[in-house]
């Protein structure tokens, strides 16, 4: 199992206990890092790529 995850939504690497785990009807599990992602990425529906603060962790995170 790993110790970190990878939000589903920004990519932002977080630690086991922390975060938000949703599972959908299929049982597809999604992990967010907060619950900012959980809400543009389910309840919004927004695309990360066209998200600017998404844009830039996930460069920052990149490097």
């Amino acid at each position: 199992m790993p110790s970190t995850f990878k939000c589903s939504f920004c990519n932002r690497v977080f630690l086991i206990g922390e975060g938000i785990l949703y599972v959908k009807r299929d049982g597809s599990i999604l992990r967010f890092c907060s619950s900012k992602c959980l809400r543009n990425s389910v309840k919004l529906g927004r695309n990360p790529r066209k998200v600017k603060w998404v844009v830039k962790a996930r460069q920052e995170a990149s490097r």
